[in-house]
């Protein structure tokens, strides 16, 4: 069966609540997954959700949308566990992000050496722009788009991600953003649109989304259904749905840990 499912591990952004950890989603294309974000503590939310019977051994693919620490430091704990003789997957890692992660993974390896090396399997690292498609095996395909995070180090890219499955459903992540064309052009008429929604109006911050750019993005982008994730505490605390509402009457949810979403 084509199906998108979205299951979010941490709708939170850097600062955790008991609801809302960092960043770190696992997401299901036609029947392959991918670990997206692996922010802190994202391995342990991984598998504690029984998501992957595996455990790390079923990771094969992580994309990374920044590289902001509560987005990818988890990298390190997967590198390290893929060094361990009791994981035995043999498939290729693939590591995919924006320009600045081959740098990172260097940095990275100049701290720990070869205990990030992992000891079964290759390790295939990509960085991409906006405009170029990884097509899946088990069908459907991910593209990134370019999107508005300034960022001081490593990188200035930011990429917001368009998931298609084989029959044509669309689910659109925004990474975090301020407003931007590119992704109001990604998420129109998207089925999902899972988005980011850090702080209240009051506390609206450059390069982040909050109740009334989200509701004016979707007023305009008319996705189906829209997630509100990536919630700093003062976010969390509020009803994001009754914030948002007021612009855009379509389906809206408020993300929390654990909450999952499906398009079939």
């Amino acid at each position: 069966m084509f199906m998108i499912n979205f299951h979010i591990l941490g709708a939170g952004g850097a600062v955790p609540t008991p609801t809302h950890c960092p960043s770190a989603y696992w997401v299901g294309l036609d029947g392959q997954y991918l670990l997206l974000d692996p922010g802190p503590g994202a391995l342990v939310r991984l598998v504690k959700s029984g998501l992957a019977p595996r455990g790390v051994d079923q990771i094969n693919l992580v994309l990374l949308s920044h590289l902001h620490p509560d987005h990818s430091v988890d990298l390190i704990s997967l590198l390290f566990a893929a060094h361990s003789p009791i994981c035995t997957n043999t498939e290729p890692l693939h590591i995919r992000g924006p320009v600045g992660l081959i740098s990172l993974l260097a940095k990275l390896q100049d701290i720990y050496g070869r205990w990030l090396e992992p000891r079964n399997r290759s390790l295939e690292i990509s960085e991409w722009s906006e405009g170029q498609v990884l097509n899946l095996p088990a069908g459907g395909s991910v593209e990134p788009f370019r999107v508005n995070h300034p960022q001081d180090h490593l990188s200035d890219h930011a990429l917001g991600y368009r998931f298609t499955d084989s029959a044509g459903k669309i689910v659109v992540f925004s990474g975090d953003t301020g407003a931007c064309p590119e992704l109001n052009q990604a998420a129109r008429r998207a089925d999902l649109l899972v988005v980011e929604c850090s702080v209240p109006d009051h506390l609206a911050t450059p390069g982040h989304l909050h109740p009334a750019t989200v509701g004016a993005l979707c007023a305009d982008a008319k996705p189906r259904h829209v997630v509100l994730t990536h919630q700093y505490p003062a976010a969390a605390a509020l009803d994001l749905v009754h914030e948002v509402v007021q612009y855009f009457d379509g389906k809206i949810s408020q993300a929390c840990d654990g909450s999952s979403y499906e398009v079939d």
